[in-house]
């Protein structure tokens, strides 16, 4: 499949789309146990990164400069209908470079308890685990990852 990796911010309205099926999906995971997370998960102006296919958005992921070596991986998600395809490392590798591009050396993440295949993708991915940080401190229902790139 042809996909197409578009550059664009968290503005966008194609991101926007996509990322309203990310809530709606971590909703029906966590239940109310996902409200706890809703302000770490606003994002604004992030660099961000949309998969096409067939000028359809199916995918999409964000980075988030947090000091001048560290970034953050945000919103990662890809549509039902296109997982299991490559398109989420597309995303993350994506995600990568533009981190490299700004000088960035390490990169975190957060993902869920319940997203076993949010885990083992970034760890296929080099991701390691590492110790809960930011507003992830202290919650068990949180799993923390860093790359060195």
């Amino acid at each position: 499949m042809d996909y197409i990796v578009r550059r664009t911010t968290s503005e966008d309205v194609d991101f926007k789309f996509l990322e309203k099926q990310l809530d709606e999906e971590l909703f029906e995971i966590y239940g109310e146990m996902q409200n706890n997370y809703s302000s770490h998960n606003r994002v604004s102006e992030l660099k961000t990164i949309i998969i096409y296919v067939n000028q359809k958005p199916i995918g999409c992921g964000c980075l988030k400069f947090l000091d001048w070596d560290l970034a953050e991986v945000k919103r990662v998600y890809v549509s039902l209908e296109n997982r299991c395809r490559g398109v989420a490392k597309i995303i993350v590798k994506e995600i990568e470079r533009l981190a490299i591009e700004s000088n960035i050396k390490n990169i975190v993440l957060q993902t869920g308890s319940r997203q076993k295949a949010a885990v083992s993708l970034y760890k296929s991915m080099g991701y390691k685990l590492t110790e809960n940080y930011g507003p992830y401190v202290n919650d068990s229902n949180s799993i923390c990852m860093k790359k060195i790139v």
